[in-house]
């Protein structure tokens, strides 16, 4: 398995075969997952500071990590930005950078990959902090992952306006 740099090209050639992978760690309808290329992956060229990294085994895209600068006038901070003030959290806004994705095949997870993306995307990300999003699920694996790499919880039973599902925002701060 290798993990590397994906181009945001690269990201708009793949975006298929991405959208693939999301839904099948999902288990999503092909309806999500049009939705989900149609609209994150084709918007990433809006995004400042976006990077991509992608798990291969061999030429086989099996993973992939991607997010980008926390930019305040774009949909996921404002449903989170004030949601994170009022529990007192609004300094985690600043200087940081959204994950917003983190996806593996099934048959490929449980071997690292997950745990190897994030850290490639740590290391090269330069905030200070990280922001993201997860399920408020208790048994989700996604935040073992997350909590081991130094991530805490800072909103958990958040909820995305239209949304019922709750959702846990979580952070990281880059050690000074």
């Amino acid at each position: 398995m290798t993990i590397r740099t994906l181009a945001t090209s690269e990201v708009l050639r793949r975006a298929d075969e991405i959208a693939r992978i999301y839904q099948r760690a999902f288990d999503y309808s092909d309806e999500r997952r049009d939705h989900f290329r149609d609209t994150r992956i084709a918007y990433l060229p809006l995004y400042d500071g976006a990077l991509t990294f992608g798990a291969f085994d061999g030429e086989t895209l099996v993973g992939f990590v991607y997010g980008f600068d926390y930019q305040p006038e774009h949909w996921w901070p404002q449903q989170v930005g004030p949601a994170l003030d009022r529990a007192g959290h609004a300094a985690w806004t600043r200087d940081a950078f959204e994950l917003n994705e983190l996806e593996i095949l099934p048959e490929h997870q449980g071997r690292g990959l997950g745990t190897a993306l994030l850290r490639a995307l740590l290391d090269r990300t330069p905030q200070r902090h990280t922001l993201l999003s997860t399920t408020a699920d208790p048994s989700d694996r996604a935040k073992l992952l997350y909590r081991r790499l130094g991530f805490v919880d800072l909103v958990p039973g958040f909820r995305y306006a239209g949304i019922t599902e709750p959702a846990n925002i979580m952070g990281r701060r880059r050690a000074e």
